[in-house]
């Protein structure tokens, strides 16, 4: 049996990765704000169709199921932020309250299976336009632009930042003993 902080941290763990490999990605005519989300957006127009085999129509149609679970997705994700804040402030206390702790934990829950339950309807949904060879290069697709966009993402964060315009130094007065 799991401890409760082993619990904790696998919850906490399941919750942020379902919700970064359940990211949003762009549809036609949707320019998100997120830099990373409208990158995405660009790769899906341009590759998508020629990586799968399907026509631009087909490559609309996943676009466009893509953008129905955005909102949905970004609720989910905004909830599962939240509740994460609200065990963070509880578990700075001296001493919480295992119902504290446990109403927190099973709110957790049910947003992860509301958000496991809408990327499998989406998947579903995607799936229904494709043949299997289609769906099985669909995946692979998914996988390689997750992965590029956390190699981007990387980079990055370990860019080196703008240079800042060096400040002369200051002058400091100088005083002189008297002999």
């Amino acid at each position: 049996m799991m401890t409760p902080l082993a619990r904790l941290g696998c919850l906490c763990l399941a919750v942020l990765l379902g919700l970064w490999l359940g990211g949003p990605a762009a549809a036609q005519g949707f320019e998100p704000a997120d830099p990373m989300d409208r990158y995405q957006a660009e790769v899906k127009r341009a590759k998508l169709g020629p990586a799968l085999g399907v026509d631009q129509r087909t490559v609309d149609l996943l676009l466009q199921i893509d953008q129905k679970y955005r909102v949905q997705k970004e609720r989910a994700k905004r909830e599962a932020m939240l509740a994460f804040q609200q065990l963070q402030q509880v578990l700075s206390k001296p001493n919480p309250t295992d119902q504290e702790v446990q109403v927190i934990l099973e709110r957790m829950m049910r947003t992860r299976e509301e958000t496991l339950a809408l990327q499998q309807r989406q998947f579903q949904e995607e799936m229904s336009l494709l043949t299997p060879v289609q769906q099985a290069r669909y995946l692979m697709f998914l996988m390689s632009l997750r992965r590029q966009v956390a190699t981007e993402a990387r980079e990055l964060k370990t860019a080196p930042k703008a240079a800042k315009p060096v400040t002369p130094p200051r002058e400091l007065p100088v005083m002189r003993p008297n002999p």
